[in-house]
């Protein structure tokens, strides 16, 4: 069965159920159901809605609080984003949520320029369709730079390649533990450094299996589905023409990558005016500024039907607990961050910098 038709029957079969026969929910007094997430009391804030830490720096893992909100049903499915400072990535990923308001923490450029990047290392979310959604700390951002810089060390590696470094063991350990990965852009320009980082990153995951605690099981040649969105677009911006010049970038960029960066998304579904002629088309979504709410609400919602729809790993794999995922994701962390392959890409990058 071809990849476009198992998408297809995945998405009608997940149209048909609003969650898994063994999502633990509650059901409230009027009937709607919230996501049975254990977190601690926030003062003002209604925890239920809060996204739980997943990972914090120096390598910490919130092992405690995680496993609780996890279960050992078999099957997993996870969704990671990631993106540049102040793209958005919180709050598309909040919208995924069933209260935006509340699921991940977000804030405007003016917060930014004073408190510097919102999201430290690693959130985590669970929707009532038990999606393990995972919002991730910027890529190449400078204040998180500033931050070790004053309260770490950069272990003698040269400020810029270690920033590009960190960056690339967080897209490396997301390609390995995520099913599909958001990559947010600004605008309608498509940003050329975010793509090659991507493609240094899909070479340097070489030799990282997806689940590292399965004995004799490893599969070295797993790759994420990838969606690409360019949000916070302005009404000028949605033109058939830069569609389709933002796809023969995708295509051109990708075109022999093992990134499955095709056939999972289409625009095209929500306004039939992007509606092209190709069968797998690259999976590539517009979003409107803020101020215009119903039009963003409503193509998000798109947007997030698709990605949700998208299918699961088939076999044994796919049947692997939320909580084996999880100790798996652990070990793959580590497994990145002690890569021989890595360190000896590290090794020529700092020669070929010192020479």
């Amino acid at each position: 069965m071809s990849d476009r038709r198992y998408r297809d029957r995945n998405r009608r079969e997940r149209s048909e159920q609003t969650a898994y026969s063994f999502t633990p929910t509650i059901t409230n007094n009027d009937n709607t159901v919230t996501q049975a997430i254990k977190t601690e009391d926030v003062p003002g804030i209604s925890t239920k809605y809060l996204s739980i830490p997943f990972l914090r720096r120096p390598n910490k893992f919130n092992t405690d609080a995680i496993l609780k909100n996890l279960t050992d049903y078999p099957g997993h499915f996870v969704i990671g984003i990631i993106g540049k400072q102040g793209v958005g990535k919180s709050t598309i990923l909040s919208h995924f949520t069933e209260d935006p308001q509340h699921a991940f923490p977000s804030q405007n450029t003016e917060q930014f320029l004073y408190q510097g990047h919102k999201t430290d290392g690693i959130d985590m979310y669970i929707t009532p369709e038990r999606a393990i959604l995972l919002d991730t700390e910027p890529i190449q951002s400078w204040t998180i730079l500033d931050n070790v810089l004053r309260n770490g060390s950069l272990g003698g590696i040269h400020p810029d390649l270690w920033l590009e470094m960190e960056s690339l063991y967080d897209i490396i350990f997301m390609m390995s533990v995520c099913n599909i990965i958001l990559v947010v852009n600004d605008g309608p320009e498509i940003d050329v450094d975010v793509l090659r980082l991507i493609q240094r990153a899909e070479m340097l995951k070489f030799c990282i299996p997806d689940f590292p605690l399965l004995v004799g099981q490893h599969d070295m040649h797993h790759y994420p589905d990838v969606v690409f969105v360019c949000n916070k677009c302005h009404v000028s911006d949605f033109t058939w023409r830069n569609y389709t010049d933002l796809q023969a970038i995708l295509t051109s960029f990708f075109e022999k990558s093992q990134l499955k960066t095709r056939g999972l998304v289409s625009l095209g579904d929500v306004l039939p005016l992007y509606k092209t002629d190709q069968n797998e088309e690259p999976n590539l979504f517009f979003l409107p500024q803020q101020d215009d709410i119903d039009s963003l609400q409503d193509l998000i919602s798109a947007l997030r039907d698709q990605v949700v729809a998208g299918p699961r790993r088939p076999g044994k794999k796919g049947q692997v607990s939320e909580k084996d995922w999880f100790r798996n994701a652990m070990k793959t962390y580590e497994v990145v961050r002690k890569s021989e392959y890595i360190m000896e890409y590290l090794q020529v990058v700092r020669k070929l910098r010192d020479s």
